[in-house]
């Protein structure tokens, strides 16, 4: 990967493989839910089960996949921001030397892994 542009576009299709993964069992097992594993005492103490009458797992009365926490897209947005700082736009690493920190669980690189938690773009603190 050669520019943030390409970076983004990789993330991008990790990201739809990810949840072709995930939401497909999610939501199957949403509908069984209810019938093989019922909440009575949850479902007493929710709003839309005691309203509904209905089990707090059924999908009618429920928000959707908004529980899917397989990755956070918080931690997904600071990571981009901050290899698009320090890689793409400062040039201070290069894609080859993050890919080895990170295959090395950063060990002998403890400063750049201090760059990029402390001098990187964080979501939501512009």
């Amino acid at each position: 990967l050669t520019t943030y542009e390409q970076l983004f576009d990789a993330w991008v299709t990790q990201m739809k493989t990810i949840f072709t993964i995930f939401v497909r069992p999610v939501n199957r097992a949403r509908i069984l839910a209810p019938k093989l594993t019922p909440r009575p005492f949850l479902s007493a103490i929710s709003e839309r089960s005691v309203e509904s009458g209905l089990d707090v797992l059924e999908p009618s009365i429920s928000r959707g996949n908004a529980w899917i926490t397989a990755f956070t897209w918080v931690e997904n947005a600071d990571s981009l921001a901050a290899v698009k700082k320090l890689v793409f736009e400062e040039k201070k690493y290069t894609m080859a030397e993050l890919k080895e920190a990170l295959a090395n669980n950063w060990e002998g690189r403890e400063e750049m892994r201090l760059d990029f938690v402390r001098n990187a773009p964080k979501w939501g603190n512009d």
